[in-house]
């Protein structure tokens, strides 16, 4: 489902928002740095495969970035990985833009839960979650969590009976909302090209350090690679860090 169609959830309003917190910093953003590695990977696996960046640019923003927007990992013609990341981070960046035509969903990388309760039973035993993302796996994670089931927005989500009194309860909960924003959480806006930059200083024996701090590494890129079928990852390493074609 769409980032700007988010789901619809409910968690008990007893599970307090430093819980929460803490379960995001264990599981939902280690899950989120998963998805950006797998990301970073498909575009490299693109570029190694056919060799053709533009192409490879221009279909996946839908003819939006090109190289010439890729200043920091272009000019001097630097490596496919870089150029990769900087390409991502480019590209999300115009996810923010009103003007912009929509990009690749497989480049979309918002995550965004948004709670509220219900303005009739404020002390009631329900948060109700907004939970807007592009990764199934993401939404997966959340229903994951102790506490939190399901609870659809849309009148023609499922077929159960209670379909009308979840409309009704919606529509109580979002007309509070019509002018400003609820209570949110976001995940952050990706910085690939600066975690490739420190791990490739750093080097493949600090990798490890720079995965516990949450960032993406060149090792996990050279993983996600092999098992999309682009190489063995013996040499994979270096077929990335190759200068970009083109």
């Amino acid at each position: 489902m769409p980032y700007s169609q988010p789901r619809g959830y409910r968690l008990p309003s007893s599970l307090r928002l430093p819980l929460l917190a803490r379960w995001l910093e264990q599981y939902g953003w280690p899950t989120w740095r998963t998805e950006v590695v797998s990301t970073l990977a498909a575009v490299c696996h693109e570029l190694l495969v056919t060799g053709r960046p533009d192409e490879v640019y221009a279909r996946l923003s839908h003819d939006q970035v090109s190289r010439a927007d890729l200043p920091l990992s272009t000019g001097g013609r630097d490596s496919v990985i870089t150029q990769a990341a900087e390409f991502i981070d480019v590209a999300h960046g115009l996810m923010a833009m009103p003007s912009a035509r929509p990009v690749s969903p497989s480049l979309d990388l918002r995550c965004q839960a948004q709670f509220m309760d219900d303005p009739d039973d404020p002390e009631g035993p329900w948060t109700y979650v907004l939970f807007g993302t592009q990764r199934a796996v993401l939404h997966q994670a959340f229903l994951d969590m102790e506490g939190v089931e399901a609870y659809p927005v849309e009148a023609g989500a499922s077929p159960e009976e209670d379909a009308p009194d979840r409309a009704a309860v919606w529509d109580r909960v979002l007309a509070p909302y019509a002018r400003f924003m609820p209570l949110s959480v976001s995940a952050p806006e990706p910085q690939v090209l600066f975690d490739i930059v420190e791990s490739r200083r750093q080097g493949p024996e600090q990798d490890e350090v720079l995965a516990a701090e949450g960032k993406v590494t060149i090792s996990a890129v050279v993983e996600a690679c092999a098992r999309l079928g682009t190489g063995e990852a013996d040499g994979m390493r270096e077929r990335l860090l190759a200068p970009a074609p083109g």
